[in-house]
């Protein structure tokens, strides 16, 4: 019940500010889309621009980087985005161009604003006349001199807007699109003065491995961050978002497959006799269960936040309580109750417990960077290149801990973000064993490891530090994220949405920048590009905004297009669940993610993460198994 009521209050909220920040409940141009068009695929633009064109989409992104404009001091060349003006305007798109980085000679760009600003002025002086939305950065909480101060930011972005509205008033200026949705570093920008200095706010909300409903809660906590800086009746736009299709039975996958098997059998925990137990509760910021073990286990049980509390180690010898960084602070206790009984927790990506979920008082969640606050409770620790200066911020080689040569048999060579694990926090009776060892020439260390506990806490914890994993889906998933992505924004009150990105570069099968395009390298579809022409044909331009209902786990978006028709999309987050189904008037089209038609429905509905559209009926019900 806890769990319905807090996503009623999000929904709530959601809906409130989303309809104060659009006056206009009526959609206008929402798609965008990502595509470095204006860089390396210039030569293709217009085969790019006619493809997204039959989707339809008319908004793309593309860098007006500074160092591709000025060359040296004194050369301006303009003639790569000359073309590229010349196609757009030839092919009626919009284009969003971004204002980014810096120069050799006037590094970092906010200590040298006299050369950054003579930079946007020639610039937007030549284009603005056209194009009519230009962003102030991008990313400035990542991509940005160390550290990255938002008060800096700030300055850099303010002396932009005034050399922008100077040229024309009525031009508008974007807030550069945040990495995730940090509202601290927004929050402390706002306070610099950035809050009078933008006409259109901008995050990049990525999930990593969660899927796109957390970007609920997080447009409702920022929404309510504006209000009480005075801009809360500015419009919001999401720049960047989207999923890469990495593969996911990558050599580095079964690695990491192979090295948490062997921890399962160090323990006794046999293969194929019990099911695993993994926390799908939207409040712990939205789990997915890890992939490549489950193959060890008889079924994955998804349980709720709540439920650790009862959770028997007997039934459910491991327990993954997060697929990625992110847990609520309030369950440690919970978890702690389990390892006592002897369980094991399976934390498979990143940093444990590197953030916490806090609920707020008006019952919205905030995730909150904690860093190390929390695992010495558990006797876990880490070093990282940002905390200790002897560990290398690129590791160059993978390989089996002593002891583990002939569990692993697959091996990885290559660069990845560093973090170690360590013995640090151990007390006595506790072991530390290291299953793969990672490192360059200078320095080695554990990426995952197994901690047995057996002082003031017992049980057992597998823990893997690498960041690749968990962060990918495959293709049809991604597909499936897509037009959820946009109906759940849109109905929380965003304007526009950009996916990142059109064109994979698909150089390497496994790194992640690689693999995020709705399109492959040769331009050719993937499922995606197919699930975005699906959505834009039944909720074009000019729709109502949707109107999102969640009962239980089951999501339901409903619009109506610019004739009138109303149309529904229905889908779970994680597991099917069947429905029962009430239409109050006729269903007269129904059809799956990719706009393909499928039987109309009578009474009830198999529901799962691909959505579902029926179209006709003034108001459907549906009512699901959760909560019976």
């Amino acid at each position: 019940m806890l769990l319905k009521s807090i996503h009623r209050i999000l929904f709530a909220c959601g809906l409130i500010l989303g309809f104060h920040l659009i006056a206009n409940n009526s959609l206008h141009e929402p798609y965008g889309i990502c595509a470095h068009i204006s860089l390396g695929e210039l030569d293709i633009a217009e085969d790019e621009i006619h493809r997204l064109d039959k989707i339809p989409l008319k908004w793309i992104r593309t860098d007006f980087d500074w160092a591709g404009i000025q060359h040296t001091p004194d050369d301006w060349n303009y003639s790569r985005l000359d073309r590229l003006l010349e196609i757009v305007q030839a092919n009626d798109v919009h284009l969003l161009p971004i204002l980014d980085y810096d120069v050799s000679w006037a590094h970092p760009a906010y200590q040298h604003l006299d050369e950054w600003c003579e930079y946007v002025r020639r610039t937007v002086s030549r284009y603005g006349s056209v194009l009519r939305h230009w962003e102030v950065w991008n990313e400035p909480n990542g991509f940005w001199e160390k550290p990255a101060r938002p008060e800096d930011y700030s300055l850099l972005l303010k002396r932009s807007y005034e050399v922008i509205k100077a040229i024309d008033p009525e031009l508008q200026v974007l807030y550069g699109g945040t990495s995730g949705v940090p509202l601290d570093y927004i929050e402390a920008s706002f306070q610099a003065g950035a809050a009078d200095s933008f006409d259109i706010m901008n995050i990049h909300p990525y999930q990593d491995g969660d899927t796109p409903e957390q970007i609920l809660p997080q447009l409702t906590a920022l929404q309510a961050m504006m209000k009480r800086h005075g801009c809360g009746d500015k419009p919001i736009w999401l720049t960047e978002i989207g999923w890469s299709t990495a593969d996911q039975d990558s050599t580095l996958d079964h690695l990491v497959a192979e090295a948490v098997t062997a921890a399962f059998r160090r323990l006794g925990i046999p293969e194929g006799k019990h099911r695993l137990a993994v926390v799908m509760d939207k409040r712990g910021g939205g789990q997915r269960p890890p992939h490549n073990i489950r193959h060890f286990f008889t079924g994955c049980q998804p349980i709720s936040l709540d439920e650790i509390a009862t959770l028997s180690p007997e039934e459910y010898p491991v327990l993954v309580p997060t697929s990625n960084e992110v847990f609520p602070a309030r369950y440690h206790d919970a978890l702690r109750a389990y390892l006592a009984q002897g369980g094991t927790l399976l934390l498979p990506f990143g940093l444990p417990f590197y953030y916490d979920v806090q609920l707020q008082p008006d019952g919205t969640l905030r995730k909150v960077q904690v860093n190390e606050r929390d695992v010495a409770s558990f006797h876990l620790a880490w070093k990282t290149w940002w905390t200790h200066p002897e560990v290398p911020e690129d590791m160059t080689f993978q390989k089996a801990a002593p002891g583990f040569e002939d569990a692993l048999t697959n091996r990885w060579t290559g660069k990845a973000g560093a973090r170690f694990l360590d013995d640090c926090n151990l007390k006595p009776g506790d072991t530390f064993t290291p299953i793969v060892l990672a490192g360059d020439n200078d320095f080695e260390g554990p990426v995952i490891a197994l901690y047995e506990l057996n002082s003031d806490l017992k049980g057992n914890i597998i823990v893997n530090t690498e960041m690749h994993l968990g962060k990918c889906v495959s293709p049809e998933v991604q597909a499936e994220f897509l037009p959820r992505t946009y109906l759940i924004a849109l109905a929380a009150g965003a304007e526009r949405v950009f996916w990142y990105n059109f064109r994979a570069w698909e150089g390497d099968p496994m790194e992640p920048e690689h693999h995020f395009g709705i399109a492959h390298r040769d331009l050719s579809p993937k499922p995606a590009y197919y699930a975005f022409q699906a959505l834009a044909k039944l909720c074009p331009d000019g729709s109502t905004r949707p109107v999102l209902t969640i009962t239980g786990q089951v999501h339901h978006a409903e619009w109506s297009t610019p004739d009138g028709t109303r149309c529904h999309a229905i889908w779970t987050p994680d597991f099917p669940e069947e429905c029962s189904l009430t239409a109050e008037g006729t269903i007269t089209g129904a059809y799956d993610l990719y706009g393909r038609p499928r039987e109309l429905p009578a009474k009830t509905l198999r529901v799962g993460p691909e959505l579902i559209y029926l179209v006709g009926p003034e108001k459907i019900t549906l009512k699901g198994n959760v909560g019976k």
